[in-house]
């Protein structure tokens, strides 16, 4: 097999985390006497991490603090209300785990949420849990990527990156691994082809 280590984004390609993090902006915004977003707008403000999005949320940054404090207050306490796995996804990783196949999670998201939220449901066959964090460079630079490889003991050259968004495929480029691009999530098919991913997945 020529890839024996997978390395997961989780935003949008292990779990559907669109609504709670639109619902926790929203909250955010309306309480600072700010304009919300739909689901579909916010799709595109994540994927560099609640910092970048909540920016990307503001036209004025004076209120940036406000907001961002009193998102990560709701979003603390609100993030696995309707968030699950996609469709599929449980299964997958359980029979990946069969095979022997090395996992890890790499994510923008803070690193203290992906622990929360994945350590629960995902840490029986996931050890290796990255997020945002001092001392290694968010996506798309390669550093949390290439420190989940060391971490699992794998090579570059046989590890493949699982993404949903044009971030994820920076990412895999810059770190010179193989790209999932996967179409069920945050972004659509023809999206995803357009980047060059290595494959492109539906389910």
């Amino acid at each position: 097999m020529k890839y024996d280590t997978l390395i997961f984004d989780l935003d949008g390609t292990l779990l559907n985390t669109i609504d709670d993090l639109a619902d926790s902006l929203n909250y955010s915004l309306i309480k600072n006497n700010l304009k919300p977003y739909t689901v579909e707008e916010v799709k595109f403000l994540v994927g560099s991490g609640i910092k970048v999005m909540v920016e990307r949320a503001l036209n004025n940054m004076d209120k940036f603090d406000d907001v961002f404090n009193d998102f990560k207050m709701h979003y603390s306490k609100n993030n696995t209300n309707k968030t699950g796995f996609y469709e599929g996804v449980y299964e997958t990783i359980e029979e990946l785990s069969k095979m022997n196949i090395k996992m890890a999670i790499v994510s923008n998201k803070y690193h203290q949420g992906v622990l929360d939220i994945c350590t629960p449901i995902l840490g029986k066959y996931i050890k290796v849990m990255i997020g945002e964090q001092e001392g290694l460079e968010k996506k798309p630079s390669s550093d949390m990527v290439l420190y989940a490889i060391d971490q699992l003991g794998s090579k570059i050259e046989s590890s493949i990156y699982v993404g949903d968004s044009e971030v994820d495929y920076l990412t895999s480029r810059n770190s010179s691994v193989d790209f999932i691009g996967c179409a069920y999530g945050f972004r659509n098919r023809k999206f995803l082809e357009e980047l060059n991913s290595t494959y492109v997945i539906d389910s």
